[in-house]
């Protein structure tokens, strides 16, 4: 079976990076590609090529070449045509995806374990021999202006992406999808390739096989990409701002968002368990409220009204907010409500919140380390920043954060200047202002 999947996640995110002080370093090929593995007693495996080229590294004037990029993954090559690839896959039973991140465009094999070293060749084929022919060129661009539609009929994918772009403008405030207006030739993304395809860029992740094994086999798939450098890009700046994004939707859409942490950092761990202090998730089967303040809130307006926090982090920046979604009578009081309960975290939290928050934070980020899907995605975000952590060293991280640390934290974002994303009938939506 062949799955080209773009589906993104949104709202939740949970610590993938731990800085110095706990990271193990990971292998390297000759060349340069990190290589990283869990050893599972499974009969299957995961592989993952991981290119640091996501949407923040695309030239100016070209948004949405990464995108383009992802969609020609396991298109044609010097060795394969697509028709093969899919053709080999189905016959061992594979599942091939790709997705594409702010930082990283990511491409997953899901096989039994004896076919990893067919998938590992046909990664080191897709950087070193895709061709990125003109007649596939119609194909692709009619999967790019789906995946954008289905973007765009999401209210949801839509305030996110409005909501990075005002917080960031350019690196991290571009789009994981492409623009209407979007001009991407063949040619562009040859040279895109060239610059961003090279083995200092790239990490070759794996699960259910060994990392020596995975070593071996990646020295020889990819020993003619050639070394280049590291991806650098600049500086992520932080700017917040208002958008107001009319949509005739039955509910009205409010994003509040605030300068984050970086993954990894004390910081970006202190904001996790604000994250879950604040909620917005429910527990217990068949509730209708949780414990947490936001899911208090909204259950209380009712109505269907559904508010959570979010936190999300990068290489050096991050993005950290809440989300209201209640009917437009409704949406003012939610995200006035939601603006409260940060305020009231700012000042104090007590110490059975703090124990919940902690708790949850903590669950949340083991249980990732328990599929194999999360287990790898966070393998491929240490990998390509040439570390690894095992799930007790991302807990132990948890532990230096105290009561009074989640308090400050709340108080340093309230300190820098709102991101404010409105979506439905913005005549009955409140301006950001209007919220504090």
């Amino acid at each position: 079976m062949l799955s080209i999947s773009s589906a993104r996640k949104t709202l939740n995110l949970v610590p993938t990076v731990l800085k110095a002080g706990y990271a193990t370093a990971v292998s390297k090929t000759g060349n340069g590609v990190k290589v990283a593995a869990i050893d599972e007693s499974s009969p299957t495996a995961s592989v993952s090529l991981v290119i640091n080229a996501g949407a923040r590294f695309e030239p100016q004037g070209k948004a949405g070449i990464a995108h383009f990029v992802k969609n020609f993954g396991f298109k044609n090559n010097g060795k394969r045509s697509a028709f093969r690839i899919a053709r080999e896959t189905e016959l061992v039973g594979g599942v091939l995806s790709a997705n594409l991140g702010r930082e990283n465009v990511t491409f997953t094999a899901e096989c039994l374990k004896e076919d990893v070293p067919y998938f590992v060749e046909v990664f080191g084929d897709l950087v070193a021999q895709t061709k990125f022919a003109e007649h596939e060129f119609h194909g692709v661009a009619h999967e790019v202006a789906a995946e954008v539609s289905y973007a765009e009929a999401s209210p949801e994918i839509t305030v996110i992406e409005a909501a990075h772009n005002a917080a960031f403008r350019t690196g991290l405030g571009n789009s994981v999808y492409a623009a209407p207006y979007a001009e991407i030739s063949t040619s562009d993304l040859k040279k895109f390739a060239a610059d961003n395809f090279v083995a200092n860029k790239i990490a070759l992740v794996a699960t259910g096989i060994s990392e020596a094994e995975l070593k071996n086999l990646a020295n020889s798939a990819f020993s003619h990409v050639a070394a280049g450098s590291e991806a650098k890009a600049e500086g992520a700046k932080y700017y917040g701002g208002d958008v107001r994004v009319a949509q005739n939707t039955e509910a009205g859409h409010v994003a509040v968002a605030f300068q984050g942490a970086a993954a990894g950092t004390p910081e970006f761990y202190t904001a996790q368990v604000l994250r879950s202090l604040l909620g917005g998730d429910r527990f217990v089967k068949w509730s209708t409220a949780g414990v947490s303040p936001l899911s208090a809130a909204a259950g209380k307006i009712g109505h269907g009204a559904q508010i959570s926090a979010f936190n999300f982090g990068y290489s050096d920046a991050g993005l950290f907010g809440i989300y209201a979604q209640a009917d437009h009578k409704n949406i003012a009081e939610a995200a006035k409500t939601a603006v409260a309960s940060l305020k009231a975290a700012s000042k104090s939290v007590s110490a059975d919140e703090f124990k919940r928050a902690l708790a949850q934070a903590k669950f949340e980020t083991a249980a990732r380390y328990e599929t194999r899907a999360a287990s790898t995605e966070i393998l491929a975000a240490q990998a390509i920043q040439g570390h690894k952590v095992s799930a007790s060293e991302s807990l132990a991280a948890f532990d230096k954060v105290s009561a009074a640390d989640v308090s400050k934290f709340a108080a340093k974002l309230l300190s820098s200047k709102p991101t404010t994303v409105v979506l439905g009938r913005t005549s009955e939506l409140p301006y950001g202002d209007a919220l504090f």
